[in-house]
């Protein structure tokens, strides 16, 4: 159904935007869903590209929609007015009485957003891809040399589309991560002496910062004052102490046990026959190295 053009005298476009606010504010289009294309739009209103690009952007100044690049507008979550606060005015400083012609109100068997944009990240598609590639290429899951998905492998990964991942693709080429091969694809950029450097800089930060969250938990967890454990500390190292003279002491008193025995047994020739066989062995040995001194 057309807008009446002839009937009301104000621009078509805000027209258009009345008629995607009424259908926002009954309910029509809620919180979080896509927003017909453009395209649908034009189709609908019986209006121009630019024209249906102004209504749009008349609705993002008054903050009940937004645009994720290379996936269409969305429906922005409102807050309920306080007592006494106005409702935002439309153009022209006329107040939005959220009243409009019966003969087009609401958005009747046009087509609706088929998915609703992630309330979690409201980066632009293209950034999202890019931040996922490069930490892939930084955690090592991407070597130096690896060559990358394609473009349509990523788009069939990520649910983007084309041109949301050639954008990705050329992110990361501006920050110097990746380069292109004509005919083979995109790689892997190996890094400089001074990034590989930058880059084992930064992962023992992360490991230090890692460190001391675990040593502040630790801390936490134990639930005892400084002084109690300095007290322990000195508690322990005075039994390490004292089992340390304990274990020097049976070592030696093993060690005259042992030269003892020896000696019972030269005495009394009390040796078993693999004590002997050694005790040749050793005899013999010395003898031959007397005989290559010679």
């Amino acid at each position: 159904m057309k807008l009446p053009l002839g009937e009301d005298p104000r621009p078509p476009y805000v027209q258009a935007a009345d008629v995607l606010r009424a259908a926002i504010h009954d309910g029509e289009l809620r919180p979080g869903e896509r927003l017909p294309a453009a395209r649908d739009l034009q189709r609908r209103f019986g209006l121009a590209s630019s024209t249906v690009q102004n209504a749009l952007r008349l609705l993002k100044s008054e903050g009940l929609i937004y645009s994720v690049l290379g996936r269409g507008s969305y429906v922005r979550a409102q807050e309920a007015p306080s007592d006494g606060e106005p409702e935002a005015a439309a153009e022209g400083g006329e107040p939005d009485s959220g009243e409009s012609d019966p003969a087009y109100t609401g958005l009747g068997d046009l087509q609706r957003g088929w998915q609703a944009a992630p309330a979690d990240d409201p980066r632009p598609p293209y950034v999202q891809t890019a931040d996922a590639l490069r930490k892939q290429i930084q955690d090592g899951r991407l070597a130096p040399g690896a060559k990358l998905p394609s473009a349509r492998d990523l788009q069939s990964q990520y649910g983007i589309a084309n041109s949301t991942a050639q954008n990705a693709l050329r992110v990361l080429k501006e920050e110097g991560l990746i380069y292109s091969v004509q005919g083979r694809g995109v790689f892997v950029r190996q890094l400089s002496p001074r990034d590989q450097f930058l880059k084992r800089y930064n992962e023992t930060l992360e490991e230090m910062v890692a460190q001391h969250r675990a040593d502040e938990e630790a801390v936490r967890l134990s639930g005892k004052t400084d002084d109690e454990v300095a007290a322990e500390l000195a508690a322990a190292e005075e039994r390490f102490t004292k089992a340390s003279s304990e274990f020097e002491a049976a070592t030696a008193h093993r060690d005259a046990m042992r030269a003892v025995m020896a000696q019972r047994k030269r005495l009394s020739d009390n040796y078993t026959p693999e004590e002997r066989a050694a005790s040749v062995q050793r005899l013999h040995d010395r003898l031959n190295e007397g005989r290559r001194r010679r």
